[in-house]
């Protein structure tokens, strides 16, 4: 299915412009940072996105039933949440929304073929009796309409975790390649059918009406201009190929994909380069990944080594006062004690070879 029609690149972010109109008249295509998505996508909550599409489904049948502009804005709502959360969740949402519209309200199972032909014979089954069960009722109620639909969400999710293992296990090797590899080289660090693999993919150039500015990530249909720019897009046919992309592209500017010390899981720090966790509160956590990473930080500090740190760094500027001549030593270890702390309070040090370091400095006795 050509979900993805063209693919702008503009520095570190991507625009999107959508094959499909069926699902939103408007909206024309979205706009998201390089690689975050991608992170998401390998690393999702599926139980947060079952709700994300128990909304959509119960918004976009009260629509179908009752065609009013306060249930298409809830609809709209709940169709760019999930956009929000991982732009390669819509295929899964057209292919949704699709087979809702078709189905709806009669339940016509040659109406669904489409949709349950994609997967196995088992899978097949249990859909299509689910389908018949509900066709022979009376009245279809509402909550076995979610039902139907949620077990729909279910088959597409599995089928989607399947998909992405491979890019999966592929950021994975990445994370853990050597820290002097950079760019397109960490590709070097994957197993050779790996990079075969890379080597032979092909995004088609060509050239198409930019898409202009987006609005709150978004980009929706608007009166043509005389002011219209043609800019090159990628064409890309599936999903999976839109996340290659996205992967390679993020190699080529460089971004720092690493593994959260905390959950083992791959993520692209947002801010500092060096962070060692992740921003996910993973199942079963209250905290963020990078709030547990610092209360253990904390924990396995050696008791006032941070106080002897600062205790030593007053002791030194008071010999400074007293000789200027160490100034410019001073000025330089200032800058190192920064780093060496950091280093310390990321784990990256123990306690005691930080506080072997500040307490050793030569220049400081002179």
């Amino acid at each position: 299915m050509h979900i993805f029609d063209a693919i702008y690149k503009k520095g570190n972010m991507l625009q999107c412009k959508f094959s499909d109109n069926f699902i939103h008249p408007n909206y024309l295509g979205a706009e998201f940072p390089l690689g975050q998505h991608l992170i998401t996508a390998i690393s999702y909550s599926k139980e947060y996105v079952k709700e994300l599409y128990s909304d959509l489904i119960k918004s976009y049948i009260s629509y179908l039933d009752n065609e009013t502009e306060n249930n298409f804005k809830a609809y709209e709502q709940a169709l760019f949440k999930i956009d929000d959360y991982c732009i390669y969740l819509h295929e899964i949402s057209y292919k949704l929304i699709t087979t809702i519209k078709a189905t709806h309200p009669r339940y016509s199972l040659s109406d669904c073929m489409d949709f349950i032909n994609s997967f196995d014979k088992n899978t097949i089954t249990n859909f299509t009796n689910q389908f018949t069960r509900i066709k022979k009722e009376v009245s279809v109620q509402f909550k076995e309409c979610i039902l139907l639909w949620n077990t729909a969400v279910e088959l597409l999710l599995d089928e989607f975790d399947l998909s992405i293992n491979m890019i999966k296990s592929d950021i994975s090797d990445i994370c853990n390649s050597p820290a002097t590899a950079t760019g397109l080289d960490r590709l070097a660090w994957l197993d050779v059918n790996r990079r075969i693999h890379f080597f032979d993919m092909d995004f088609p150039v060509r050239l198409s009406v930019d898409l202009g500015e987006a609005v709150d990530s978004k980009f929706f249909v608007s009166q043509k201009t005389d002011e219209e720019s043609i800019a090159y897009s990628i064409s890309l046919c599936t999903t999976e190929q839109m996340m290659y992309y996205d992967f390679s592209s993020s190699l080529e500017n460089n971004l720092p994909f690493k593994m959260c010390k905390n959950c083992n899981t791959p993520f692209i720090p947002k801010g500092r380069v060096d962070s060692l966790y992740c921003d996910r509160t993973m199942p079963g956590f209250k905290d963020k990944c990078s709030v547990i990473g610092a209360l253990n930080t904390y924990k396995n500090k050696q008791p006032g080594i941070e106080a002897d740190f600062y205790a030593a760094r007053k002791r030194y500027a008071t010999r400074v006062s007293r000789n200027p001549l160490l100034k410019t030593e001073f000025e330089v270890w200032k800058i190192n004690a920064k780093e060496k702390l950091t280093a310390y309070r990321n784990g990256e040090i123990s306690a005691d070879e930080f506080k072997k370091w500040f307490m050793d400095d030569e220049w400081s006795k002179i």
